[in-house]
């Protein structure tokens, strides 16, 4: 009955239109634009809390007639940094007892007293004229400060996450998608005028970051419950091409601008102009309908047929009057784990997304921390997630989604072994920067295929508690990752490539026992959902299913229609 009756919808929307103007013009603009803006809100701290290259500030050089180099060699002592390259010391300096002069260069320093920076730092400005630790002072003593900055920002898309993720499927996917965009631009602006309070810039980090990730997932639901089931590709695709042209374009506007608080007002304010386009975002009617809210999902179907130019059919009512009395009951993430295969899936989806969040944004974060400019290799990092969104597209649609995602995985294992060997030498910086590119390619292709698949496993009733809880339990354990990329600035440079290739390893053998979800009938109710994969082989590849009458070529129609008249 319950098939029977989502199959009564379907063909509703294929009269409405699955694949209309309507269609093309909200993914267009909400999971392609607007995913530009939110991917800049949601990871412009990486460049305002940059910590340049920095040094005690030693009064008395512009008196002196030394070399920047000269009066270091004299004022600071040296250290090894965590490349064992010998450097000068970030946070300590040479207690003189007379005045600084050239006669100094070449005496004895066995016998100077070290003290710590007693008149404050200097910073290298050739990329940042203006970064909120240099401005504060967030190093050497307080550098963790840094760190805990980006915590406090992964807590806000931790709690965004649990709470948006189960308000999507409690009171409706417009409404928090309202909500979140409002907290986004609210906290990023906030936090340009915090700084100077550590804890109320803390909270700004946590407001302006609770929402990046549940508006891209109220968007996603929306798309998708208002198209054809073999569209979710597409849309997972149009998603992530925004995130990637957000990636790009976000270090090119930190460079042009330097200064960090310019910075986050430029790369966030855009996303208040989408307050101008709610009147496009519909409720979805698969999640009115599942709700037992008719008269609400008619309205919806016949703005969606309006713009489409088509017509909601007569039957309409009546089905959504039989879906309204049989309506399932969602009990937000408990639902999640109503069944042992439902339970085991959602645990797998859950690893999956854990290791590859934790990967990605320990990548993202260290990128600081490699040499040369900056915005270039972020850039260059960016722009390879473009060929790895269409690789992951190509083969999970070709070999399925399970083993895409489990070679992936494994190809990370191979170039995290190599970058162990490569990152400590200074000399082959070019062969570990063109490394880190193919790791950050590889984990382009997981996160694709773990995104589409934590949409296809999950039904209506409770998809954006699945996609979020994914996002939850990663962002919860992510939270360890600017901690990762703190002992490989400080510590020993190749730790964070050792951590993040066991983390790979243990994914490609998580990845191998999700259920394939390329060329199946996906699961529709939560009964579904709760034994899905349970017949499915395990050294099998996917299939293609055949595409859906409504979303065929015009061709591929006229060659049906001309086989049917004969």
């Amino acid at each position: 009955m319950e098939d029977n009756e989502e199959a009564l919808f379907d063909g509703v929307m294929r009269e409405v239109g699955m694949a209309g103007r309507f269609q093309r013009r909200f993914n267009l603009v909400f999971n392609l634009v607007l995913v530009v803006f939110a991917t800049m809100s949601n990871l412009n701290l990486v460049f305002a809390m940059a910590v340049p290259a920095h040094w005690c500030h030693v009064p008395g050089r512009e008196r002196a007639n030394l070399t920047l180099h000269q009066w270091k060699s004299i004022t600071l002592p040296r250290e090894n940094n965590s490349r064992g390259v010998e450097t000068f010391d970030n946070c300590n300096m040479y207690n003189w007892s007379e005045p600084i002069t050239e006669e100094l260069l070449n005496r004895s320093k066995e016998d100077v007293e070290i003290i710590g920076c007693r008149d404050g730092w200097d910073y290298d400005r050739t990329w940042y004229t203006s970064t909120a630790p240099s401005q504060q002072s967030w190093v050497c003593d307080r550098e963790l400060r840094v760190t805990n900055t980006f915590v406090a920002s992964q807590a806000g898309d931790l709690v965004g996450s649990f709470v948006f993720g189960q308000l999507g499927d409690i009171i409706g996917r417009r409404p928090v998608f309202l909500i979140t965009l409002s907290l986004l631009v609210v906290g990023r602006s906030m936090a340009t005028v915090a700084a100077g309070v550590y804890p109320l810039f803390l909270a700004t980090c946590f407001l302006g970051t609770v929402a990046t990730n549940s508006i891209c997932v109220s968007c996603v639901a929306v798309g998708m419950e208002i198209s054809a089931r073999d569209q979710s590709s597409h849309i997972a695709i149009l998603q992530c091409l925004g995130w990637t042209a957000g990636l790009c374009l976000m270090p090119m506007i930190a460079w042009a601008t330097g200064d960090w608080k310019s910075f986050l007002l430029i790369s966030s304010l855009p996303c208040s102009v989408f307050f101008l386009t709610v009147w496009m975002f519909p409720e979805s009617p698969r999640w009115l309908a599942a709700r037992g809210r008719t008269r609400e999902c008619l309205r919806q179907l016949r703005g969606i047929a309006r713009v489409n130019g088509t017509a909601v059919p007569e039957s309409a009512a009546e089905v959504l009057r039989k879906l309204g009395e049989d309506k399932e009951t969602s009990y937000g993430f408990a639902s999640l784990f109503s069944s042992w295969t439902l339970a085991r899936n959602t645990f797998l989806v859950m690893l999956c997304w854990l290791i590859n969040m934790l990967s990605y944004y320990t990548l993202t974060l260290n990128v600081t921390n490699m040499s040369g400019n900056p915005f270039l290799n972020f850039f260059w990092q960016a722009l390879v997630e473009l060929p790895g969104y269409l690789a992951g597209r190509a083969l999970s649609d070709r070999y399925g989604r399970r083993w895409t995602q489990s070679a992936g995985f494994a190809a990370i294992v191979v170039g995290c072994v190599g970058l162990v060997v490569t990152s400590i030498d200074p000399t082959l910086e070019w062969l570990t920067t063109t490394m880190v590119v193919f790791v950050k390619f590889c984990f382009t292709v997981t996160n694709y295929v773990i995104y589409l698949q934590g949409i296809e496993i999950y039904p209506t009733c409770i998809r954006q508690s699945g996609t979020s809880v994914g996002t939850l339990v990663s962002t919860s354990l992510g939270m360890v990752s600017p901690y990762i990329v703190y002992l490989g600035s400080t510590t020993d440079v190749r730790l964070p490539y050792l951590i993040l290739g066991c983390m790979a390893l243990l994914g490609a053998g998580a990845a191998a026992f999700l259920p394939e979800t390329l060329g199946v009938k996906l699961p529709e109710t939560l009964h579904d959902a709760q034994r899905f994969g349970v017949d499915q082989r395990f050294w099998s590849l996917g299939r293609p299913a055949p595409a859906a009458p409504g979303c065929r070529s015009r061709k591929q129609q006229q060659q049906q229609q001309q086989r049917s008249e004969l």
